[in-house]
């Protein structure tokens, strides 16, 4: 894989894994339309893919500082703050588990063709522009946050769901404030991506790849990815959200006419 390819890769990856438009749909179609085989891009989107991991850690490391140190705070308000988010994400983490156990592959292989991944771009846009018509309303609790993690669970089974897509929308229509909805959506993502990598990091030939075409790809990734994170987290509190659906309806129009 060249040097160009590693960037234009690396650029898609950064952008699309965060902003909700699906990053697996984005480059589903790049796979096709580059004819890749599995082994030569895996090794070089799985890198690509830890990229983005550490984006999400390093902009939410003083959310997750506070609370691991809150777990154990003399505060017994702080404390129990922190024992709840931790509780949350891990009953909204079983859901995804359950996906990548039982039924990720198989789905996947089902649903990876360019037809079904534009049509997947066409429902993320619908469920995007009904977040225009949301109100905030303070809401939390465990089966709310479980509620946000079985949207997750549906964003890994289909190339063209958008995971911050269904997670932030999914939380905004549960009544949650939009900080807080775009928060917990990324405290969510990081067991689920990192595992996710994991699994990937353990199948990669390490003999295929170029450090120095890893490397240039990863930087692109990791700087872009965190560009858009700050620009989505203004778009979600600026009750902006909803805009990403006509990108969206316009990409799934695009790959279901012209991509074949």
């Amino acid at each position: 894989m060249s040097v160009f390819e590693s960037v234009l890769l690396g650029l898609v990856q950064g952008v699309t894994e965060f902003l909700p438009v699906s990053s697996s749909g984005h480059l589903a179609v790049l796979e096709h339309l580059w004819k890749l085989p599995v082994e030569s891009r895996l090794p070089l989107t799985t890198m690509l893919h830890g990229a983005t991991v550490l984006v999400t850690i390093v902009f939410f490391f003083p959310q997750i500082v506070r609370i691991v140190t809150g777990l154990w705070a003399s505060d017994s308000s702080r404390r129990k703050a922190s024992w709840t988010m931790v509780f949350f994400i891990v009953i909204a983490t079983i859901p995804a588990v359950l996906v990548a156990v039982l039924l990720r592959h198989a789905v996947e292989e089902s649903f990876a063709n360019p037809m079904h991944v534009g049509l997947m771009f066409l429902v993320t846009g619908l469920v995007l522009f009904g977040t225009r018509y949301t109100q905030p309303k303070g809401k939390g609790g465990w089966f709310r946050a479980l509620l946000v993690g079985v949207a997750q669970a549906i964003a890994a089974l289909f190339r063209g769901i958008s995971r911050s897509g269904a997670t932030i929308s999914t939380g905004l229509y549960l009544g949650m404030e939009r900080e807080q909805a775009f928060n917990f959506s990324f405290l969510l993502s990081i067991p689920a991506i990192s595992g996710e990598f994991l699994l990937d990091v353990r199948r990669v030939d390490t003999t295929l790849l170029k450090p120095a075409t890893v490397a240039v790809g990863m930087v692109v990734a990791f700087v872009t990815g965190l560009a858009a994170l700050y620009a989505l987290r203004r778009m979600v509190v600026s009750r902006k959200l909803y805009l990403f659906a006509f990108y969206c309806w316009a990409a799934g129009l695009a790959v279901i006419l012209f991509v074949r």
